[in-house]
């Protein structure tokens, strides 16, 4: 092993890491805390020929391979296999006249909007302007312009992968269409995406923020809140959360320690068009909070303003048709009682474009859906992690005669064994077994067996070797 390890570091111009390195615990973390592995290698790639020759290498040396460039979307832990680590491969080039982005690897949604929005041009990213460009379009990918444009994965034009067999493939709708369409919401299973290239959208500034009110509207809200949204255009994309806020620094003030209810929107144009939609919420109710403003694209992280720093979590996610009285009841009780451990109870509005597209149009299930509840908690112990996992099965028990069931894979991040159980749930049948062939042709032994996988495309256990020097001494 030592002898290949020394192979592979004279074949890469990117840099090969071991346990001896000083800097392999810096690089094998990524933002989810929960996922604590040790690699048996790390490779950072420079390019699509560095990403080739460490498949190839893990091809020969009988390891499996896990790949992330931020961390967040890592579901299972990579010890004693290879980890590629993509997160110095962030090249982007904006077509502006085409309205396309083409990117790297490694490429945050920051670095996009940074170089797009310059040309008054909008990518389909999160709320998370920190995530990685591939992982969360792999996932589908489901953002504030959700509703006006659909899926992330929905604009993409074409993929470069590096396949189990350590060859670099390019897909798109004319060139391995079939991989294309496995691809945009199958998630990694089928190599190792080295670019993207994906439509950009002519959204130069949005009308966005929160509206925050008291714990004791919240039954009240959630039945408004059911009511407003049939009658919104889809150029309006929200969400309704119960959220309690840690007692913490970083918090503000007039929220630390309280349960509190927040309407989060985006609209996808400017104010004059967006307020009047926001209206019916003030006048029902004056907010104690509200940060709705028109503000330039590049300004969308905002809104929410998700966590930067890395974070250990645990969540689960569920998926309504609509809202009974008594589903809206049951969230609002588990979500308040005072022996919750969870942190965040929220639903996102869907529809719109989301379910404008055909059924089959790439691999991902439940286009239907109209609201997409997400729950989950911070678990920085075994002791916190196992009260949050039990009260998640609590809450989910409880609304099982409400919800339809179904998931979609970017929200089944720090779902732990849950991403294994449920993934069947993501995908049509006739998709299942789509997705199943796809794995039998580009990587019939599993080697990318970190992802989300359906039941029957493989093992997520990995292979175990020996110790091995990394760099030739001097």
């Amino acid at each position: 092993m030592a002898s290949s390890i020394q192979q592979l570091y004279r074949q890469v111009t990117g840099d090969v890491l071991s346990s001896k390195d000083a800097d392999y615990d810096q690089i094998r973390r990524g933002w989810d805390l929960t996922i604590d592995h040790y690699p048996k290698v790390i490779l950072v790639p420079h390019d699509a020929a560095d990403i080739a020759a460490g498949v190839r290498f893990a091809h020969e040396s009988g390891l499996a391979v896990a790949v992330q460039s931020t961390g967040h979307g890592m579901l299972y832990p990579a010890d004693d296999n290879l980890l590629i680590v993509t997160s110095r491969m962030t090249s982007i080039q904006v077509d502006a006249e085409a309205r396309t982005a083409l990117v790297e690897a490694g490429t945050t949604w920051q670095q996009v909007l940074d170089t797009a929005t310059p040309h008054s041009l909008a990518p389909l990213l999160g709320s998370s302007p920190h995530v990685g460009v591939v992982g969360y379009m792999l996932g589908g990918g489901i953002g504030w312009l959700a509703r006006r444009y659909g899926f992330g994965s929905d604009s993409l034009r074409q993929i470069d992968i590096v396949t189990a067999d350590g060859v670099l493939r390019h897909a798109s709708p004319s060139e391995n269409s079939e991989l294309f369409w496995g691809l945009r919401g199958g998630g990694g299973n089928f190599g190792v995406v080295v670019a993207m290239e994906f439509d950009l959208y002519p959204v130069p500034a949005l009308y966005g923020g929160s509206l925050v009110y008291p714990e004791q509207t919240a039954g009240e809200a959630l039945r408004f809140y059911r009511d407003w949204i049939r009658t919104v255009p889809d150029e309006l994309t929200s969400s309704i959360a119960i959220v309690s806020f840690p007692s913490l620094p970083q918090v503000p003030e007039a929220f630390r320690g309280k349960t509190l209810v927040l309407v989060v929107a985006a609209f996808a144009g400017p104010a004059v068009e967006g307020e009047p939609w926001m209206r019916p919420w003030l006048d029902w109710q004056a907010p104690i909070d509200n940060s709705l403003r028109e503000m330039p694209f590049s300004e969308i992280g905002t809104i929410t303003n998700d966590p930067v720093d890395p974070v250990a979590e645990y969540g689960s996610s569920d998926m309504f048709d609509d809202l009974s009285d008594d589903a809206i009841d049951a969230i609002v009780r588990l979500a308040t009682d005072s022996a919750s451990p969870l942190t965040l109870n929220v639903l996102r509005h869907a529809g719109g474009a989301i379910a404008g597209a055909p059924a089959d149009a790439s691999a991902i299930g439940n286009r239907d859906a109209s609201l997409y509840l997400l729950i989950g908690g911070a678990v920085p112990d075994s002791a916190a992690l196992a009260t949050v996992k039990a009260y998640i099965q609590r809450y989910r028990a409880a609304l099982q005669p409400y919800v339809r069931g179904g998931v979609w894979m970017n929200f089944m991040n720090g779902n732990g064994d849950g991403a294994r159980e449920r993934v069947t749930e993501a995908y049509l049948p006739e998709a299942q077994g789509r997705l199943a062939a796809l794995k039998a042709k580009y990587d019939p032994d599993n080697m990318f067996r970190f992802s989300y996988q359906l039941t029957g495309l493989g093992t997520q256990e990995g292979s175990t070797v020996g110790e091995g020097r990394v760099k030739p001494s001097a």
